[in-house]
């Protein structure tokens, strides 16, 4: 069982369904909001899926970002021990370094990450990430995994090194900020294809991750890396701020076994999958 959100062949809007093998059962009235369905566990969601006057064929519809980008996109920043643990890397992060993204980065499978003029070059990001089920604030780690609805694939699509003015008086705090503004682009939050119940995947903390571009295998790595695992993401983002149904938590990307980066290229067909829940597939605007 998923949850997806799509736009049917000949319809007036955006909805949201359960998918069942290759059958959607379109929930009445969401017109494209989760509004209060992360809070739904698989037996409610099974209630609206037998509920649903309506049904259409996966091949029949376009798939939306599973989230509808009206709630929170928080992200963190890198969080995994490099692969075979041989790049001599400071890991000796002491809290969870996140950052927020806009709706308008948010996109879809199948959606062609948007070119922009400013990007010198550009690296995918492929994490697993979290949806808020249960709302809650000072969430302590023990209770972390009550307020998680399900889990899907994000793309944090980052831009390098930006075309600004190189003629800057503090280079330095630019560089900073200009960090963050290559997190920030349209179309550069690609999440989807769907969001599998919490209750359908049973140990997120040793998940496989695998990164292709054009079919070549550019990093595999496991969940069981992180530094800072779920249930202290949640606790310390809950301490920051109220987490409420429909929030995006993308847990970090993998690290691989050098610091070298491999840019994309225009065209370049990204494809994403973490074990247990999909396979997110995008290609690079040219």
């Amino acid at each position: 069982m998923k949850l997806v959100r799509y736009i049917a062949n000949n319809s007036t809007g955006p909805a949201v369904g359960i998918l069942d093998g290759e059958t959607i059962s379109e929930v009445p009235g969401s017109s494209g909001n989760l509004e209060t369905i992360p809070l739904l566990d698989k037996s409610g969601l099974n209630q609206l899926k037998n509920a649903s006057m309506t049904h259409h064929s996966l091949g029949d519809v376009r798939l939306l970002s599973p989230i509808d980008g009206s709630k929170k996109l928080l992200l963190l920043a890198a969080n995994y021990t490099p692969v075979g643990g041989t790049l001599d890397k400071d890991l000796n992060i002491e809290e969870p370094e996140f950052f927020i993204k806009p709706s308008t980065a948010l996109i879809a499978d199948g959606d062609i990450i948007p070119d922009n003029s400013l990007v010198v070059n550009q690296v995918e990001e492929i994490e697993l990430g979290v949806i808020i089920g249960k709302p809650g604030k000072n969430i302590k780690k023990e209770n972390a995994f009550d307020h998680i609805f399900g889990y899907t694939v994000v793309n944090d699509v980052s831009g390098r090194d930006l075309d600004f003015s190189p003629n800057r008086k503090n280079p330095a705090r630019s560089g900073w900020f200009d960090w963050l503004n290559g997190k920030w682009l349209d179309g550069y939050c690609a999440v989807g294809p769907w969001i599998i119940p919490a209750e359908d995947l049973k140990d997120p903390t040793d998940l496989k991750l695998t990164t292709k571009v054009n079919g070549e295998e550019r990093l595999v790595s496991t969940t069981k890396l992180m530094i800072h695992n779920i249930e202290s993401q949640i606790e310390y983002i809950s301490n920051l701020c109220t987490l409420v149904p429909g929030d995006l938590i993308a847990t970090g990307v993998a690290a691989g076994a050098t610091d070298d980066e491999i840019y994309l290229n225009p065209g370049d067909v990204i494809e994403g999958t973490v074990e247990g829940v999909g396979t997110l597939t995008n290609t690079t605007g040219k």
